[in-house]
């Protein structure tokens, strides 16, 4: 079952040994920068993103609770894909782009997918397992750090992302 989001979204998982950083990121402090690779090889970076709101989740297609989540990753894509105010970025993490694209054709999803060289981006944000999704305001400040899976069909994961796009924080 998905997690709602609240206090269960703390439960910290740690199952894929992705290093911590050695400074812990809060909500409200600014968002670590990151650049990370679209299928075709391109860049995507936090700093292209400036003036949007960013969902950053990091997933696995061998993570179950990733796969759990990921249809609800689509609707949230489906939703908001046509909002030039949000930006929804998905990163592999210690997956290959070759198991994403069969994945997702196996799925029938679309959703942007990107992947972490060398891990540089999950090491900034400190992450601990997967999933983990890092909702960044339009300023570049991290407004909620969420670990663990969330269904982004809820009404509290839609009145968040409703909050971010108003500009509250």
């Amino acid at each position: 079952m998905l997690l709602l989001l609240g206090a269960a979204a703390v439960v910290q998982l740690s199952s894929n040994g992705v290093k911590a950083r050695s400074r812990e990121l809060t909500e409200g402090s600014g968002a670590p920068g990151f650049t990370v690779y679209d299928k075709s090889g391109k860049a995507v970076s936090l700093e292209q993103l400036k003036g949007k709101v960013v969902v950053l989740n990091f997933w696995a297609t061998w993570c179950p609770s990733c796969v759990e989540e990921a249809p609800t990753v689509q609707r949230l894509y489906e939703q908001q894909k046509a909002n030039p105010n949000l930006k929804l970025v998905t990163v592999l993490t210690r997956d290959s782009m070759d198991s994403a694209i069969s994945f997702m054709a196996k799925s029938k999803f679309d959703f942007p997918v990107a992947t972490d060289k060398d891990n540089k981006a999950a090491k900034a944000y400190g992450l601990t397992g997967v999933p983990e999704t890092y909702l960044i305001d339009k300023r570049g400040i991290l407004f909620r750090k969420i670990i663990g899976p969330i269904d982004w069909d809820s009404k509290p994961a839609q009145d968040l992302i409703a909050e971010l796009l108003k500009g509250g924080n």
